[in-house]
């Protein structure tokens, strides 16, 4: 049997923040050293158990997708379904609320009015859905996080 690379052995997870700042040793590294922002590691062993610097890098499996939000916005718009999608029903059910009134009361020419109103916010949608899309998936990242 072929041995395994190196990447594929499990290394130590280092502590956690609250761990606790004395200088014993545990598997190779002090926790004081990696409280510091250093981090001592046996000879011979791989840099993939070491922490990164800075901040975390987290893949959001289950965040929202632009390209969803766009689809949903072209072909049912109307009815506001973007906004449900994006988490802002009550936006969403002011869209149908402005395309319902707006189309019932055309006949009486404000309708026209309304309808103007409920483009103009589409077309203002055009442009704040990326930026809805990035709010909602670093509130979910932030909550992954723990912060």
């Amino acid at each position: 049997m072929a041995q395994e690379p190196e990447y594929y052995k499990p290394q130590p997870l280092p502590p956690r923040d609250g761990a606790r700042v004395g200088g014993h040793q545990h598997n190779g590294y002090q926790q004081g050293d990696y409280r510091r922002g250093g981090f001592q590691q046996n000879p011979g062993a791989s840099q993939w158990g070491q922490p990164r610097q800075g901040p975390p890098v987290v893949n959001v499996v289950g965040g929202k997708s632009a390209l969803l939000s766009y689809v949903l916005w072209f072909f049912l718009g109307w009815l506001g379904v973007h906004k449900f999608y994006l988490q802002q029903p009550f936006q969403g059910i002011f869209y149908i609320l402005l395309w319902a009134i707006g189309w019932f009361t055309t006949p009486i020419i404000i309708g026209w009015f309304i309808l103007g109103f409920w483009g103009l916010l589409m077309i203002i949608d055009l442009f704040l859905i990326p930026l809805r899309v990035a709010q909602l998936n670093a509130r979910l990242a932030r909550r992954v996080n723990g912060y």
